[in-house]
């Protein structure tokens, strides 16, 4: 490993994504490190579903495949991986994980885990020491909602992440550490960046980071955004460079070679599909980020603002040019909530005369589930094919053209605090393949019944109610 530089590859961008970039990633020992990111606020609810069924699981599941086919090419290799796969319950995914690499006779790799998000238990705590936990979208306090808590789980930072790689981890297994502060924990460990402020030398208060501290920080969340995403910064998913030119069959995952003032050239394997060019990484720049002169973060607040994307050569751009601003006095609080279930089921009429069809379908549900002894929370009707995406923001096409569809699809879905109204609203409109407007066709599976709906309430908190713990078991 080269000490000037550190090659980072971004693994992974969602729970469920394809491992087999990064294990080709690893077997031409193309990074000294893997970066999987699989949590977002959507995942931790998928995870607390599955909690619910198990105490043993809200981990990202996905891992326990890892074990067999990526790890071991990637600790064969000399390769380390630092991932948030942990999700909500990143000690039984340790141990899981230690005894699928122990089963193949894999022995000696250091696994840390990483707790310490997991805020629920202060929940109750919190309240009463004044704090409001107000709703970052509405304002209200948190004791203004009546749903039953799930999960409570605080972003944090890239401080354990660098912890646990300076203890020897070759797997780390963390929480909800936020997404680019994985990327960002791993530089802070090679190239020894501060990340907090040093205590005065006098005795009062601290000394605060220099303006080059912040930058550098700033630097590696902005690599760490470039590769949480995977394949969406090397040709993926791409508006910047349609129509794609290149294959998307086998794409090659970002790479990113970093340097010790923060720089850092991004390219892909050359045996790989996909691009990587000064379109491709500047797109992926701007997602998500909200305000690019202010990202927020749990360690520094980025501007991208004055970014520098200059293309070196094909497949290969250099990125430089962050500035950093003090990271936030608060870390953000998503506490889980259950809000009741979710029924839905699809249907599809064919021309001639499709969309009067499927609103005359829609109209005739509506009265039928107007007479059924159940309360309906909530319900949508789309049209799949005109609005099933974007629902009423989606203007209507002319009446010609409307007159002339193929097919369209109606999606019905209804919210429900009762275990039964899904089912029975389901079961009251099937009647209509053969009652309702001609040309229908409905499959038994499309849809689901009774799903659990989970809920977000983000709020921040003080830092120092969060405590984390780093620890170390070896398969």
């Amino acid at each position: 490993m080269n000490s000037k530089s550190i090659k980072i590859a971004g693994a992974q961008g969602f729970y469920g994504d394809s491992p087999l970039a990064a294990i080709q990633i690893a077997k031409e020992k193309g990074a000294d490190y893997l970066v999987i990111d699989s949590l977002a606020e959507l995942t931790l609810s998928i995870l607390q579903k599955d909690r619910l069924k198990d105490e043993t699981l809200g981990y990202a599941r996905d891992i326990e495949s890892m074990a067999y086919t990526l790890f071991p090419i990637a600790f064969k290799n000399g390769l380390k991986i630092v991932t948030n796969s942990g999700g909500l319950n990143p000690e039984i995914a340790a141990k899981k994980v230690a005894a699928l690499l122990e089963k193949q006779g894999i022995k000696g790799i250091k696994i840390a885990i990483i707790t310490g998000d997991n805020l629920l238990p202060q929940l109750q705590e919190m309240q009463q020491s004044g704090l409001a936990l107000e709703n970052i979208d509405n304002g209200k306090p948190f004791s203004s909602s009546t749903f039953e808590i799930t999960h409570a789980n605080v972003y944090t930072g890239a401080h354990s992440i660098a912890e646990a790689l300076d203890k020897g981890a070759d797997l780390i297994l963390a929480g909800r550490v936020a997404d680019p502060c994985l990327t960002l924990g791993i530089l802070i460990h090679h190239f020894k960046w501060r990340l907090t402020p040093s205590p005065s030398p006098l005795g009062e208060g601290s000394s605060d980071l220099s303006q080059n501290d912040l930058d550098r920080l700033a630097s590696g969340i902005a690599v760490g955004h470039l590769l949480e995403c995977g394949g969406q910064a090397s040709g993926g998913n791409s508006y910047a460079e349609w129509p794609m030119d290149y294959s998307i069959s086998n794409l090659g995952y970002p790479i990113a070679e970093v340097f010790e003032d923060g720089t850092a050239v991004f390219s892909k394997l050359e045996s790989q599909g996909g691009k990587v060019s000064r379109n491709t990484i500047r797109e992926q720049l701007i997602y998500e980020i909200h305000d690019p002169a202010n990202y927020i973060t749990p360690d520094v607040i980025v501007d991208f603002t004055g970014v520098k994307i200059e293309e070196l050569s094909t497949n290969k751009v250099q990125f430089s040019g962050i500035k950093g601003k003090p990271r936030p006095e608060k870390l953000k609080l998503s506490i889980g909530q259950m809000e009741g279930y979710m029924s839905d089921q699809f249907f599809f009429f064919s021309w001639p005369y499709a969309y009067e069809k499927a609103i005359r379908f829609i109209e005739t549900v509506k009265e039928i589930w107007a007479t059924l002894p159940v309360k309906i929370e909530r319900s949508e009707f789309s049209l799949v094919g005109i609005n099933g995406i974007h629902g009423a923001a989606a203007p209507l096409p002319p009446k010609e053209t409307l007159d002339e569809i193929n097919e369209i699809g109606v999606r019905l879905a209804i919210k429900h605090n009762d275990l039964r109204t899904g089912k029975l609203c389901m079961q009251s409109v099937i009647c209509l393949g053969l009652n309702g407007p001609p040309g229908l066709i409905g499959i038994p599976g499309w849809g689901k019944t009774d799903r659990i709906m989970l809920s977000l309430w983000p709020t921040l908190i003080p830092r120092e109610w969060v405590k984390e713990k780093v620890e170390i078991i070896e398969s």
